[in-house]
């Protein structure tokens, strides 16, 4: 029967980082999650807050934290050490973070030629934030590879409003050896081609002599190596230059996978233990705490005791909260208390724009123990971290890496402040 001081349940950008940052400062952590979460799916960097009327991250960050109810208006303090901790992690890794609260809001092109604002990159796509200076922007798409299509996103990126953009976009495919013979043909394979050499020397050069004369940055499908990926990217830019830079694409994430396997490798590094895979399916509670979880195994449910527990399940992208047939929402672990809109108000009449029901999640107190319906605390041994948490558009605001990051620091920095690391 696993015993540890902290129970993490999920792994996602939440779980994954309070996780690294609990056995980091000498705790026992078991990490438990039925799958893999968000970072498969996104961009591999951290978006804090990108608002319409704020020039600066740290501006959106602060409108944020003044509005009530908002994650941020407890955890605003702790997104910058949240970020610098995430990214030594991250460094250690060999993976950079580049990026400032304080700089202005920066728009990058996404592989459908639409424009995202951007706060923290990845080293690998951080040529994106840097101003143009007469530059070309030259999209590269590769032969058969259908999830990223160059003519496309250059298309529409000269039609978009981007003032201070490149002097010119242009689409280009280029038709790299070998990939006729793969019948999956996804950007997890292509990385993996670029991980092995001479491959990746050849698909290189055969990229640069596609390049026309002129200045230019380089676009490039997301795909630039998983194992191997700070001596892909070197070379990279060594051949096409050091605006080099990767546009993610449809998932699987490359960017995403090589954050999973960064975080993944400093928990198991520093003796935490993960396990994916299977749901929880029961909850041992003593009163107001719980003494242990239950989860699916091969032949019989695995016991998970510990002092604490944190909830990093996600609120409804995650299905860590999930609509029943009796019109309520249900957390999916512990039963707790979910704050919504009546179910009338959870969908605008626009599809474009954030739904109401996205600030759906667990309300809490300054310790992130989730309250009940009476306002009290649901148990004093859990706590909630990430987009469980209710009060946010983390889609619309552009703030769920921020709310993750900093609610998993907080969380982390008290329980090792605590009786639960000796």
């Amino acid at each position: 029967m696993p015993t540890a001081d902290v129970v993490v349940i999920g792994a996602g950008l939440a779980g994954l980082s309070c996780a690294a940052e609990l056995v980091a400062r000498g705790a026992r952590v078991y990490l438990a999650a039925k799958g893999m979460a968000s970072t498969h799916w996104t961009h591999g960097g951290v978006d804090v807050a990108a608002l319409p009327d704020a020039p600066t991250t740290r501006a959106g960050l602060l409108a944020l934290a003044a509005v009530d109810g908002h994650p941020y208006a407890t955890l605003a303090s702790h997104v910058e050490p949240a970020v610098d901790a995430h990214a030594s992690r991250l460094a250690a890794a060999g993976i950079g973070l580049t990026g400032s609260l304080d700089a202005p809001i920066v728009r990058v092109p996404t592989a459908i030629g639409a424009l995202r604002p951007a706060a923290f990159l990845p080293d690998a796509q951080a040529p994106a934030l840097e101003p143009w200076r007469g530059e070309g922007l030259l999209i590269v798409g590769f032969d058969r590879y259908r999830d990223a299509w160059p003519g496309y996103a250059a298309r529409n990126l000269a039609l978009a409003d981007w003032p201070g953009g490149p002097a010119e976009i242009r689409p280009v495919t280029v038709e790299l050896d070998g990939l006729e013979r793969l019948h999956n043909l996804n950007a997890r394979s292509l990385a993996t081609l670029f991980d092995e050499d001479p491959w990746r020397a050849q698909a290189l050069r055969t990229i640069e002599g596609a390049i026309p004369p002129g200045a230019w940055r380089i676009g490039l499908p997301a795909v630039l190596g998983t194992a191997s990926h700070q001596e892909v990217l070197g070379e990279a830019r060594a051949l096409l230059g050091r605006g080099a830079f990767e546009i993610p694409s449809l998932p699987p994430s490359v960017p995403g996978i090589r954050l999973f396997e960064a975080l993944r490798a400093a928990i198991l590094g520093a003796g935490g233990r993960i396990q994916v895979g299977f749901d929880v399916v029961h909850v041992e509670r003593r009163g107001r705490r719980v003494a242990a979880v239950h989860t699916e195994a091969a032949s019989r449910t695995l016991r998970l005791a510990a002092d604490r527990f944190v909830l990093a399940t996600g609120g409804i992208g995650g299905q860590g909260i999930r609509a029943g047939v009796d019109g309520g929402l249900h957390e999916q672990v512990f039963g707790l208390a979910v704050t919504a809109p009546p179910p009338e108000q959870w969908f605008s009449d626009d599809p474009l724009v954030p739904h109401p029901i996205e600030t759906a999640g667990i309300r809490t107190d300054e310790a992130l123990r989730p309250l009940d319906a009476a306002g009290s605390a649901a148990f004093e041994n859990v706590h909630v971290i990430g987009s469980a948490l209710a009060g946010m558009h983390y889609l619309g605001e552009r703030c769920g890496d921020g709310v993750a990051l900093a609610s998993a620091y907080r969380v982390a920095g008290a329980l090792a402040a605590g009786s639960v690391v000796a």
